[in-house]
């Protein structure tokens, strides 16, 4: 039985210059029937609705990033607040569906940046979702409404969400998740058969302990007060991969928890990494790893027998992963204090 959700979806944009086009956007995503929530309810640029925004990206199913001609002012951590609020829309694994202005150089000049470290910073912001983002393009306010028309479907298919179902459908509900709950019984019984069968030293001829894996990743790099986006490399070994990795997988995770491990731990070091091809630069923000590279990492543990993947839960879109009881093991070993 197909039940009726409806999808909340936060509206970033930067605010003094669009404010026709962010009306047209609330009206076509209110006539696709979404709830449209964002800094319409909070118009000033201030650091001290931080934390209601982090909230209210939380309880969204999807972001959704409008883009003219603008970067935006600058938030105390040297992002405007519509790249800051990309940043941990995509920290917490929110899928994104970005609407670009298709010729921002032909804006009146009210609507585009009056500096040229303003310019810089907007055409990375920019280049940086054509590269991550599902996209869509727009010239007028009027064209918004195709746009998103035809953008908000392609990505709730491409990321199905939870969203919200009326209490009238709560028992058919109930019932649609009793037999996911007995597919998931299911599930767990065979997972349990093959991580019996799997319990197992790792393969000789497989990198592990001290062994060093290259892991590519994209970061800001901020030199004498620019900042833009580039590609760096960081050298681990597997040690240190599952060290920060194993401690959030005791309970199963999904992939995104798994990922920001990784590049929290790479964070630390990428500054030495980036200045090794560019000795100026002086600050790195917003560390994130290669999809190949992450792959590879996740396909490895696995391999070892480290981690497992978990069977599907109802309402849980993201592909989850557990450490093993050899995982637990290895992290054990490695992180445990001995006695002096």
């Amino acid at each position: 039985m197909s039940i009726e959700r409806k999808y909340q979806v936060f509206v970033s944009s930067t605010y003094s210059d669009l404010p026709e086009a962010r009306q047209e956007l609330m009206l076509a995503l209110l006539s696709l029937g979404m709830i449209p929530v964002g800094m319409e309810l909070y118009p000033t640029e201030s650091n001290n609705h931080w934390s209601m925004i982090q909230k209210l990206i939380n309880e969204c199913d999807y972001y959704l990033v409008l883009v003219g001609g603008r970067y935006g002012t600058l938030s105390p951590i040297g992002l405007s607040y519509t790249h800051r609020e990309y940043v941990y829309a995509s920290t917490k694994g929110k899928p994104v569906l970005a609407l670009l202005h298709d010729a921002p150089d032909f804006l009146p000049a009210e609507r585009r940046e009056a500096t040229r470290e303003g310019d810089v910073r907007f055409n990375d912001f920019r280049k940086l979702l054509q590269q991550k983002c599902l996209v869509r393009y727009w010239n007028a306010p009027a064209d918004l409404a195709e746009a998103v028309r035809k953008g908000m479907p392609a990505l709730v298919q491409k990321a199905p969400s939870s969203g919200w179902v009326r209490a009238a459908a709560s028992d058919a509900a109930a019932d649609l998740e009793v037999q996911m709950l007995k597919q998931r019984i299911e599930a767990l019984e065979r997972e349990k058969e093959e991580l019996t069968q799997g319990l197992r030293p790792p393969l000789e001829h497989l990198a592990r302990g001290s062994d060093r894996v290259t892991l590519g990743y994209s970061c800001n790099v901020f030199i004498k007060g620019d900042c833009k986006v580039s590609s760096a490399q960081t050298s681990l070994t597997w040690d240190q991969v599952i060290a920060s990795v194993a401690p959030q997988m005791l309970e199963e995770v999904p992939e995104s928890v798994m990922r920001q491990a990784l590049e929290e731990h790479i964070t630390r070091t990428a500054l030495n990494d980036v200045q090794v091809v560019m000795p100026k630069a002086h600050a790195v923000r917003n560390v994130v790893l290669d999809t190949d590279s992450f792959n590879q990492v996740k396909i490895h543990l696995r391999a070892l027998g480290l981690i497992r993947k978990c069977p599907p839960r109802p309402g849980r879109t993201q592909v989850a992963w557990q450490l093993t009881p050899l995982g637990d093991q290895a992290m054990s070993q490695l992180l445990a204090r001995r006695r002096p």
